[in-house]
Parts: C-alpha cells; structure tokens; sequence
C-alpha cells in the first residue's frame, strides 16, 4: 500500500525581505497544523503545500516509490505555482541518541551521513532542509522523543 495526503496553506510574505516565514507551520505542533489530522486547516487558496504523510507498505519498499511519491509532490507544486513545500518529520532513530546528543546534534549527524534515520535521511536525499526542531511537534512519538 502506498499512500500520499497533502494540502495547502498560506504564508505570510515578509515586508523588509521578501522572503517567507511560515507562520501557521514553523512553531505548531502536528495536530494544530492539520486540524487533528482531519485537513480542517486547508486554505484552497494557499500558496505552500504541506506535506502531511507518505508511507509506503513494507511489502513494495525498496522500489524507489516513495521517492516517486516526492517528485510527485514537487510537480504538483510546480503545476498548482505553489512558493514551496512545507512538512513535517519525525526523527525516529534519535531513540537510539537521545542520552548522548541533543536534536540538533543528531540532525547534524545525520545530515553528514554518520547516522542514518530512516525518515530524516529520506527528507534530506529528496531535496529537504530541515529549517528548525520543534518540541512537541508529536508529542506522542515515543521513538523521536516528541520531535
């Protein structure tokens, strides 16, 4: 099984420099970004698509469909002339680190290619930047610590 969900909501364009700030996704936990999971937060008007999920079923990995699941994503963007994507990640072989590196430290090992993270190490080979870490963002997420 291979699924993929998405929607699309607006930022704020910064005045002095044009750039965007995400203000209603940077500092939000999951739940708040996506209406309890239900997209109720869906702006058909928005110019970011947030990724919510992607997941491929054990059975079909290894067939480069979740990166086709990306690309996929990045089209849609291009064809809906949305500014960017936004999403979300859990970081869930930080279990692993937890008592010895703080989150940043292990993104950073991780960016650098001394850990692999099954999630993050993903998100960054498709073109992903992490831009901040944010506590709480799953706070049920045992394995990520919440992050």
């Amino acid at each position: 099984m291979v699924y993929f969900k998405a929607f699309s909501i607006n930022l704020a364009r910064s005045s002095s420099d044009k750039s965007f700030t995400a203000l209603n996704a940077s500092f939000l936990a999951y739940d708040e970004i996506t209406g309890n999971a239900y997209l109720t937060t869906h702006d058909p008007l928005g110019d970011v698509l947030y990724g919510v999920d992607i997941f491929v079923s054990p059975d079909y990995r290894g067939m480069r469909l979740g990166r086709r699941l990306y690309e996929a994503r990045k089209e849609l963007c291009q064809n809906l002339n949305l500014k960017a994507i936004v999403a979300g990640g859990r970081i869930p072989g930080y279990k692993n680190y937890s008592k010895e590196l703080s989150p940043q430290a292990y993104i950073e090992r991780v960016k650098r290619k001394d850990i692999f993270d099954p999630i993050l190490t993903f998100q960054l080979s498709n073109e992903f930047d992490v831009k901040r870490v944010i506590k709480g963002y799953l706070p049920e997420d045992k394995e990520s610590h919440g992050y």
